[in-house]
């Protein structure tokens, strides 16, 4: 069930004709609703999408998810993902929203016939650091059409907004070209090589001041 959905604002359009929307009011009273995350569940909509906190009710989706051909290539290295595997992950995920009042959203597109779920999407802290990892993942047969940026660009700022972190990082595996371009796409910038998760990734990263500078997207950030 889709609870208290809320359209969001755009802002000048400008910004390399990205709408990057301003939140209002949608966290819940900390006395009250961080005791249990999953009451109530938190819900935005953006111009396409339909976005909701992640929580236990959407596991069998997350399953298919993570199982699908394209995300176990591109996060998985291939490796099939189990019901406890994906159980594991979302009690994670909560623990990070109880932590930030912000973390991994269920991304959900707008259709004629009703809300289908199409991905995943959003931020969580990164071991220790003021940064926070973007992190995403879609159907394979779901990309391509901008609903990925669209859903990244209401996820880093709702993040943004709601702490004092100053760098959005993330990581992506060598000869991931999707991955590569839409990092781009929202306006992270390629760095350097790293270690992650026991193996040497692209590391790309975004400040805050970056991410709400006018123009900024517009900049092209070609990797070396």
């Amino acid at each position: 069930m889709l609870t208290a959905i809320k359209d969001t604002d755009p802002v000048d359009q400008t910004k390399m004709g990205i709408q990057v929307p301003i939140l209002k009011s949608i966290m819940p009273d900390r006395d009250t609703a961080w005791q249990d995350w999953e009451k109530p569940m938190i819900a935005y909509q953006t111009e396409r999408l339909i976005l909701t906190s992640v929580g236990s009710q959407h596991e069998v989706e997350l399953f298919k998810l993570h199982n699908d051909p394209l995300v176990q290539k591109a996060i998985y290295r291939n490796v099939p993902q189990t019901t406890e595997d994906v159980h594991r992950w979302v009690d994670w995920l909560l623990a990070q929203w109880r932590k930030n009042g912000f973390g991994d959203w269920m991304i959900y597109e707008k259709v004629h016939d009703g809300p289908i779920f199409i991905g995943r999407c959003g931020l969580r802290d990164y071991k220790g650091t003021n940064n926070l990892e973007f992190a995403w993942a879609f159907f394979q047969n779901r990309i391509g059409r901008g609903l990925g940026p669209e859903a990244a660009r209401f996820t880093i700022t709702h993040a943004l907004q709601n702490s004092t972190k100053e760098k959005v990082i993330g990581f992506i595996e060598k000869g991931n070209t999707i991955g590569e371009k839409s990092a781009n796409r929202i306006g992270m910038r390629y760095i350097d090589d790293r270690l992650y998760d026991g193996k040497i990734c692209l590391y790309y990263e975004m400040t805050r001041s970056e991410y709400f500078s006018p123009n900024y997207h517009c900049a092209p950030r070609p990797r070396a």
